[in-house]
């Protein structure tokens, strides 16, 4: 999965939602799947990643399917990144686009340089 990432605030914001869609809260989808509550706000938080088996026993309690959960959540870096330059891009005239080019070719030169590659 060569330039692909999962995002765990992603990952955990849907575990979130699929658990509230239940009906359940953290402290009982944590007993459903034997982990303490504090780990489970951590899934949802997006600062722990879990395993493919927790993952697999979440989506099993309460319903869903792996793919349900991983929806959209693999995402390309380098597609995320081009995406935001175009958006601050938008409101740019012509000149300012080019001028951005300029400094922004001189700036990869400069730090080509210091990195030695």
């Amino acid at each position: 999965m060569d330039g692909m990432k999962l995002d765990s605030r992603i990952l955990g914001n849907r575990v979130a939602d699929m658990r509230i869609s239940r009906g359940l809260t953290q402290f009982q989808l944590a007993e459903l799947i034997g982990r303490s509550r504090v780990y489970v706000g951590y899934l949802e938080q997006g600062k722990r990643c879990g395993t493919l088996l927790t993952y697999m026993d979440i989506v099993s309690v309460l319903g869903y399917s792996l793919n349900d959960l991983v929806g959209s959540g693999f995402q390309d870096p380098d597609t995320e990144l081009l995406s935001e330059l175009g958006a601050a891009l938008t409101d740019c005239s012509g000149d300012e686009k080019e001028s951005i080019l300029r400094i922004f070719r001189e700036m990869l030169k400069m730090i080509r340089m210091f990195h030695g590659s």
